[in-house]
């Protein structure tokens, strides 16, 4: 063996180390352990048709198994609130409007990204995402490429990272140049 180890070594896969599936298996248990997350976000998003990024701020909330909650607080209110399969949107120029998530097939990928990520649900990543996960439980970075073409023509990627059970960001990569990216401080 010590004879072809460093063969291994060459081709990326050091002796020892767990593989990148084995990983992000601990990650998602670790997610799934958490049973509720409130943390303040900074979303910066770059827009074509914008000049300078539109800067938003304000808490996220999660609770397992299905509750999101991102409540935008400046430079205005937003509101946007996941349960289980319902979508709530409250706007000061729209109010409050519902959605039922399993008649958008269009949202709930987006939904799913950040909920299904934080309850540890691969299964459900996995039904709407092609996975490539990177690095340790240290800190690693999920990268959720859409699986349904129909789906693909508007999102190219999100990217999310985080450090052990704990997500530290979320990038959005749209497929017009459009992006933002979001970081989020547990409270």
């Amino acid at each position: 063996m010590k004879r072809w180890g460093w063969w291994w070594l060459l081709w990326g896969w050091p002796l020892g180390l767990p593989a990148a599936d084995e990983v992000l298996d601990q990650v998602m248990r670790a997610l799934a352990a958490v049973p509720a997350v409130e943390a303040v976000f900074r979303e910066e998003k770059t827009l074509a048709i914008l000049q300078e990024p539109l800067v938003t701020s304000g808490v996220l909330t999660y609770r397992a198994p299905a509750y999101l909650r991102k409540q935008t607080l400046r430079p205005r209110p937003e509101e946007y609130e996941a349960d289980d399969h319902w979508l709530t949107v409250e706007t000061p120029t729209d109010g409050r409007r519902q959605f039922d998530l399993n008649g958008y097939p269009q949202l709930r990928p987006f939904v799913e990204a950040i909920r299904a990520t934080q309850a540890g649900d691969r299964a459900t990543l996995e039904r709407y995402y092609q996975l490539d996960f990177q690095g340790t439980p240290a800190g690693w970075s999920l990268r959720l490429t859409p699986r349904e073409p129909e789906f693909a023509r508007y999102l190219t990627a999100i990217v999310i990272r985080g450090r052990a059970a704990s997500i530290s960001s979320v990038e959005t990569l749209e497929a017009d140049g459009d992006r933002s990216l979001m970081t989020v401080n547990p409270r």
